[in-house]
């Protein structure tokens, strides 16, 4: 069928007036340098899908300035076949609904591809969507549901199924915990989902898991919850949460006279502004680390320094940009913007070198993960612990 665009087409989607739902990026993070779209060069629509308003907005735009950050260099280096990213940020509002309308938004403009969502419970949403439409989606949710959806969407981290099993090895071969509480908010499928493996995986390794709670995503209050614990007495308590909740829930639960070591996951990005002094002692999983010693990694830092200073990088944010990177890649190795063609360069990833590592995907779009770092909070500070392997425990590659 070749490889023909319609840029008729998205010519007449960039010239149409912006919806609601729309927010452009560079009226937030401005570059003085290169911007999004050359003036005179035809531009190719690239969506991304995450939550600029409602309650997923404060966990997702701090990961504005690395998205920014991969358009920018991009479009610097001249571009997809010499045409610029124009670069669409379609707003959730933190919603099913939302994500939905955001994803059909990203259809009528035409776009090469979407990147998002974030959370896992929109991404749920997207992904039939695009998959009907046959636009590539690569997502940087973690729930392992996304990539069966179907052949066109791509997960670009690990999934909850590893982060879990990891999760509870470390658990009980690093904390040698036996007693586990597991804490969920039943809003969200990925605290329920990771919950869920973790759980598995831990007393499938010996543990026990005395309980597990719930609570409600917008829930401020948990003391009932802090009341079973403190009968319970377990070991340790996982809250595969957001960082809202979850800090929440930590400080109530110190300030009440919880004696426990507290667990999260990737989601803990900005958890110390709610929990404070109480996560001392307390470990979470993240996608990628300042210390990971490889060219990609150490030369995202350096933009980055280059371009916001003393801006501290999310780490969430980093697969984000390697999103942006890949279709680059993609685009490259398929030699058009043919939705279909990206989709098989994408299906054809082998060992693409991300800044969070090496990057290559199964047969059903799952990228293929075998090692987790784990941060310890001191003095609420994240301090490098370990790297756990999915066949050993490792701490070979990261610089403290």
């Amino acid at each position: 069928m070749g490889c023909a665009f319609g840029w008729a087409a998205v010519k007449k989607a960039m010239a149409e007036s912006v919806s609601l739902v729309i927010v452009v990026v560079s009226s937030l993070f401005l570059f003085s340098g290169v911007p999004f779209t050359h003036a005179g060069a035809a531009s190719v629509n690239v969506a991304a899908i995450l939550s600029m308003t409602g309650i997923a907005s404060p966990h997702n735009k701090p990961l504005l300035p690395l998205i920014e950050l991969a358009v920018h260099e991009i479009n610097a280096t001249g571009g997809i076949f010499g045409q610029p990213i124009h670069l669409m940020i379609l707003d959730n509002q933190s919603t099913p609904i939302g994500s939905k309308k955001a994803a059909e938004k990203a259809i009528e403009s035409n776009v090469v591809a979407v990147i998002g969502a974030h959370w896992s419970s929109h991404s749920l949403e997207i992904a039939p969507i695009l998959q009907n439409a046959e636009i590539p989606m690569i997502t940087i949710s973690t729930n392992p549901k996304i990539a069966l959806v179907g052949n066109y969407v791509f997960q670009v981290t690990f999934n909850d199924a590893f982060q879990g099993k990891m999760l509870a090895k470390f658990a009980r071969e690093r904390l040698h915990s036996s007693r586990a509480v597991v804490v969920k908010n039943i809003n969200e499928a990925y605290s329920m989902e990771l919950a869920g493996y973790f759980s598995q995986s831990y007393s499938g390794m010996g543990g026990n898991v005395i309980f597990e709670a719930v609570y409600k995503g917008k829930a401020v209050d948990f003391k009932s919850i802090i009341t079973r614990i403190k009968k319970a007495s377990p070991e340790i308590v996982f809250i595969p949460g957001y960082s809202r909740d979850s800090g929440l829930f930590i400080n109530q639960s110190v300030m009440q006279g919880v004696n426990v070591v507290f667990m999260g996951a990737d989601a803990w990005d900005d958890i110390s502004q709610y929990a404070g002094e109480t996560l001392d002692g307390s470990y979470r999983s993240v996608v990628w680390h300042p210390g990971l010693d490889t060219p990609q990694s150490r030369a995202l830092q350096q933009q980055h320094q280059d371009q916001y200073g003393d801006l501290p990088i999310n780490y969430s944010a980093v697969p984000w940009y390697d999103a942006f990177m890949l279709l680059k890649d993609a685009a490259t190795r398929a030699g058009c913007f043919k939705h279909s063609k990206i989709r098989d360069a994408l299906a054809e990833t082998k060992a693409f070198h991300g800044a969070t590592g090496l990057i290559s995907f199964d047969e059903s779009g799952e990228m293929i993960a075998n090692t987790l770092v784990i941060l310890k909070y001191e003095k609420e500070r994240e301090i490098f612990f370990e790297a756990i392997a999915d066949n050993d425990i490792d701490s070979h590659g990261i610089n403290e």
